[in-house]
């Protein structure tokens, strides 16, 4: 019976195949995370309460933007902030990148909510290419100070959501689908609060 091909046999060879591509090539691993994304996977786990005590201290954190603005946290008071740590190497980051941009669609217009989506590589010009190849409509920031290890401990990407007293009410490491109506939902409760 050597050299038989079986049905088993190449339905092997074929899941193997598709397992290295998922190792070697990112934008492959992403689109298997974004599919998992748009059958229910990947949910980010939103807080109970809606911030009736706080996680962290107050943060103060320093970002800059391709045209060289600074935006200081701590001047921020009185919005929510949303951060998103990505790289544009980052399969996972990619993945949840079309749900991080049709949130920012549906909140980029609301004063009370500012999106920072830093790049942790700190490439400005790598980052604006990457935004533009996929039509992606978000402000990309570089860090300019240090990040506290309890606010992101190196993984990507995080997401922080932080209530219009800078405290961290939310905190969120991998890939995670943000554009549902429960996330929605919670910041339109942080907005109103």
């Amino acid at each position: 019976m050597k050299g038989k091909i079986t049905t088993g046999n190449v339905l092997y060879v074929l899941i193997m195949v598709i397992v290295l591509v998922m190792l070697i090539n990112p934008t492959a691993k992403s689109l298997l995370i974004r599919g998992l994304m748009s059958i229910g996977f990947f949910q980010p786990d939103i807080p109970a309460q809606v911030s009736k005590k706080p996680i962290a201290d107050p943060f103060n954190i320093s970002f800059r933007n391709a045209g060289g603005q600074l935006l200081n946290t701590a001047d921020l008071n009185g919005k929510i902030v949303f951060v998103n740590f990505w790289a544009t190497w980052c399969p996972p980051c990619i993945a949840e990148m079309p749900s991080v941009n049709q949130l920012y669609a549906q909140f980029k217009n609301d004063p009370n909510l500012v999106f920072i989506v830093a790049d942790v590589d700190n490439d400005h010009i790598k980052a604006e290419e990457f935004m533009q190849k996929h039509h992606y409509d978000l402000p990309v920031f570089n860090l300019t100070s240090q990040v506290p290890d309890y606010i992101m401990d190196g993984s990507i990407p995080t997401t922080l959501v932080f209530n219009k007293r800078g405290e961290l009410v939310f905190r969120h490491t991998g890939a995670a689908d943000y554009n549902s109506s429960n996330f929605s939902n919670y910041l339109n409760k942080l907005i109103n609060e």
